[in-house]
């Protein structure tokens, strides 16, 4: 399944990693990269079409 992110408080696309170093308070995750948002699942935007490629290199796993 291919699943896009996009932060529903600012619209970006682009998202980062937390480590596991911060203090308790703090997120430890994903976060978006413009705004800092710890992304959740309304960030998922589960109906992606998936591309011609990933498609065809799918097809060719299931039929292994």
């Amino acid at each position: 399944m291919v699943m896009k992110i996009r932060c529903t408080c600012c619209g970006s696309a682009k998202f980062v990693f937390t480590d596991n170093k911060l203090p308790e308070n703090q997120h430890h995750g994903a976060c978006c990269a413009r705004c800092h948002k710890p992304l959740c699942t309304k960030d998922l935007l589960p109906d992606t079409t998936v591309d011609p490629i990933a498609r065809c290199l799918i097809e060719q796993r299931k039929s292994r």
